[in-house]
């Protein structure tokens, strides 16, 4: 799989503004929502808020990775977002999140869900990378980065 086959410049965010979780959960709905015809936003929250009443998403190192299984999506989509402040996401390592790769998928799509968990979450491992994608200066040199590495 390949970042820009679920994640699109439309979908990156630099230098987002939230303060809490929820405000984060919210700026991700609404962004994803402005291009599904069939999924509302609403629908996004309720999966993202849902996800993480059942644990965090944050996997550590200021980076969380919400996600969700969406009713009426037919393929994975992805936003990366990068906060100006970071926010507490209840992270195991006590670290605030700022970096947040969300994705959704089509409800009956689990196993390429946790394929793409999986793949994100080994990408953003990589303290190299963590750093140039705190460094962009834009929403599409962050978008080039999380491509191209």
């Amino acid at each position: 799989m390949k970042i820009n086959e679920i994640l699109t410049p439309s979908y990156t965010v630099n230098d987002a503004q939230a303060d809490t979780k929820k405000a984060v959960l919210d700026l991700i709905s609404k962004l994803m929502a402005q291009n599904l015809a069939d999924v509302e936003y609403k629908q996004i929250l309720e999966c993202l808020i849902s996800r993480e009443k059942l644990g965090t998403t944050a996997i550590g190192h200021g980076i969380a990775i919400p996600h969700g299984r969406i009713k009426d999506l037919f393929e994975p989509i992805a936003a990366l977002i990068h906060l100006q402040k970071p926010v507490d996401f209840d992270a195991d390592d006590n670290q605030p999140v700022d970096l947040l790769f969300a994705l959704l998928v089509p409800e009956e799509a689990e196993e390429t869900h946790l394929e793409i968990l999986a793949a994100i979450a080994l990408k953003l491992s990589n303290k190299k990378l963590r750093n140039k994608l705190r460094s962009a200066k834009d929403s599409t040199e962050l978008y080039q980065l999380i491509c191209s590495e």
